[in-house]
């Protein structure tokens, strides 16, 4: 036995007006293939605030309007602000608007259809979001 403790599982944190998003969100998580993901919920952007400020989310998934903001470009740079380094998604049901195509200006990583999320598309993002950046020899040297 190395002594080693298993991974925490990846903590996603859905910032949504809609709470029924959230039980979508679950099934979803429950259909990906591999580790658990954990999903955590808020219901608005001050409440997000908060929970990213006590730390330990690795992933937010945030509704494009959440009211009484208008869109991304008010909620997520109050995120940045907040100190979360992470990925920030953000989910919408129409993304075809003009501004999404400035989502890095506002401190985005990634953009995406609330129909274009299924398990493939958060295993995807979970790998290439929240995989550790360094290689296994590299990340040897450090422990």
């Amino acid at each position: 036995m190395t002594g080693q403790s298993a991974p925490t599982p990846p903590l996603i944190l859905l910032v949504d007006d809609d709470p029924t998003e959230q039980l979508i969100l679950k099934r979803k998580l429950q259909s990906v293939d591999g580790p658990k993901i954990d999903l955590e919920y808020v219901p608005d952007i001050g409440q997000a605030v908060e929970r990213v400020s006590a730390g330990g989310i690795d992933l937010i998934f945030l509704d494009n309007r959440l009211i009484p903001n208008n869109d991304f470009r008010e909620t997520a740079p109050l995120l940045r602000q907040a100190g979360f380094v992470g990925p920030i998604g953000i989910i919408s049901s129409d993304i075809s608007g003009a501004y999404f195509r400035e989502f890095r200006e506002f401190g985005v990583d990634f953009r995406m259809g609330k129909d274009e999320i299924d398990g493939n598309a958060i295993s995807f993002i979970i790998s290439e979001y929240t995989r550790d950046q360094l290689s296994e020899t590299c990340a040897e040297d450090f422990l």
